[in-house]
């Protein structure tokens, strides 16, 4: 009965050795994505700021081209064909 009794608590520490072995790699792996997504989160940062930056000049430029039209269109106002520079 004894050797039974061993070969009981030897199976016991294996497996309990083994579910310490797996629990390591589970949270080395578990780093490791928190890593990865921390990464991810920074770089949509980064996107999501260009895409306003983007959204700011879009508008900025719409509106000048809006403010050309309007000078055009509506007041009959056209850039001049000869430009001098005037110093001062």
């Amino acid at each position: 009965m004894s050797l039974v009794r061993f070969a009981t608590w030897l199976l016991l520490l294996v497996l309990v050795v083994a579910s310490g072995l797996q629990v390591a790699r589970t949270s080395q792996e578990v780093r490791s994505l928190h890593v990865l997504r921390e990464q991810a989160q920074r770089e949509q940062d980064e996107h999501l700021a260009e895409y306003s930056r983007l959204l700011i000049e879009r508008a900025a430029l719409a509106a000048y081209q809006s403010v050309e039209r309007t000078a055009r269109d509506e007041l009959g106002m056209s850039f001049p064909e000869d430009v001098e520079r005037i110093e001062p």
